[in-house]
């Protein structure tokens, strides 16, 4: 009897939807009783670029598992054959150094004549397990953050972020604060040359003139153009200081063709070299708490302290992101106790030949929102108990003024996730402490927050 009324109710069904009209157009029929077997034919195509795994191999995988371990990382992104100057930092793998090299869609596929490196392919890549992977566009300067990722989950304490052009002039990456092998963190303070923050002083540093260029006026990629002239934001008085530990970001300036923006190559004649500090100073120059100074992706010390500041945003230009990047690194860095560091040029910049103009087209929001990046951060504050909660809230700040764009939000999330997962351990906040150990004179000055230039 059950099975009977099961029988009438289908007939009825069928009859029913066979007595509604078909839409006009729909291209389906539904004349008939029995409808019809899907066929599972070829409704769509699917593009290489949504397939995540596609091309990849048991050596990538495998390569994924046998990485070796160490703790201080060379990383660089390219789109160029090897170069000079990549192929001398493969030769710093002799001395203990780990080298990663991230490929892109429009580079190389292999890059088998570099002594000692990594090369993580874009089918490697495609093997990782990083949340950022969602978030990295192809094609751009972003993608070395999987690099720096994947030092840190082999063991990086310590990383060198650098560029494919930027040539090392000796088989050496110093470290202030370590030994002369950049293996051993020494103990103590270190020396350094620190400017004077005197009132009425700007908010913004450049350090440049300070290093006695050879071509005179200059300034580096990123500097507000309103404190270029006449604002008295260089050649500040320079004296002798001592950090309690060593400076979290260290960059090294680049002789030939330094690190300047558009306007100073079109209208200044380069080469250009840094003679160094004065004499009888520290090489080193530390950039006091509430001062800004942009710095770049092309020849920096990261110490494992700021690892969580080597992101570069995604969603503005490749010759605008790492200055992004540094401000707000830097703001960050003192909520730490920390500072950065610049130091005598150490690379030649074997610049590969640039269309100024259309550089000049790129760097547009230096040129029309940096001062902006500086009066904003400058003045931003927060209570949150954690640098993890005032990441995301200062890059949340940066994409509701237009700073960057959704994307970026996200890209930050997912880097805050990634870190975690790996196990990098977020420094603790130490405002109000003191981070000049002393002056020259013996007189302790200084703590966060206690010299603020004005804006």
């Amino acid at each position: 009897m059950a099975l009977l009324a099961f029988a009438r109710v289908v007939v009825a069904l069928s009859v029913a939807a066979a007595a509604l009209p078909v839409p006009a157009g729909s291209g389906k029929s539904v004349s008939g009783v029995s409808g019809s077997r899907f066929s599972g034919d070829v409704i769509r195509d699917v593009p290489r670029e949504m397939l995540a795994f596609a091309g990849t191999r048991r050596s990538d995988l495998k390569a994924t598992r046998d990485t070796k371990h160490c703790e201080r990382w060379i990383v660089v992104t390219s789109i160029f054959q090897p170069s000079p100057a990549t192929r001398m930092l493969g030769e710093m793998t002799r001395q203990g150094w780990c080298y990663v090299v991230v490929a892109d869609m429009n580079g190389p596929s292999e890059y088998d004549d570099v002594e000692g490196v990594i090369y993580l392919t874009v089918e490697r890549q495609r093997a990782l397990h990083f949340q950022i992977m969602d978030h990295t566009p192809w094609r751009h300067f972003g993608r070395k953050n999987i690099g720096f990722l994947f030092a840190i989950a082999h063991g990086a304490k310590v990383i060198y972020d650098t560029d494919d052009d930027n040539r090392l002039k000796m088989h050496q990456i110093p470290i202030l604060g370590f030994d002369k092998a950049s293996e051993v963190r020494l103990p103590g303070p270190v020396n350094v040359t620190r400017p004077a923050v005197t009132p009425g002083k700007p908010p913004v540093f450049n350090a440049y003139p300070s290093f006695n260029p050879t071509c005179g006026h200059i300034w580096p990629r990123g500097f507000p153009l309103d404190h270029v002239v006449g604002h008295g934001a260089e050649n500040w008085t320079l004296g002798h200081g001592m950090l309690d530990r060593p400076p979290a970001v260290q960059q090294f300036l680049a002789d030939q063709d330094p690190d300047v923006d558009a306007v100073f190559r079109l209208t200044r004649q380069l080469p250009c070299s840094f003679d160094g500090l004065p004499a009888g100073l520290p090489e080193v120059m530390a950039i006091p708490q509430q001062v800004f100074l942009p710095y770049n992706a092309q020849a920096t010390v990261h110490l494992h302290e700021a690892f969580w500041g080597l992101l570069l945003p995604v969603t503005v230009h490749g010759r605008v992101s790492d200055i992004w990047r540094a401000y707000l690194t830097q703001k960050l860095l003192w909520d730490i106790g920390q500072v950065i560091s610049f130091a005598p040029a150490h690379v030649v910049h074997d610049r590969v030949a640039h269309d100024y103009l259309r550089d000049f087209q790129s760097e547009g929001d230096l040129y029309l929102k940096s001062a902006a990046m500086v009066g904003f951060l400058a003045k931003w504050t927060s209570d949150a108990p954690t640098l993890v909660e005032r990441l995301e809230q200062l890059w949340a700040a940066l994409y509701s003024r237009g700073f960057v764009e959704e994307g970026d939000l996200r890209l930050v999330q997912a880097w805050i996730r990634d870190l975690l997962a790996i196990g990098y351990e977020f420094p603790d906040l130490q405002l109000g402490k003191i981070m000049w150990a002393s002056d020259s004179d013996g007189i302790r000055r200084g703590t966060a927050g206690s010299e603020k230039p004005e804006l």
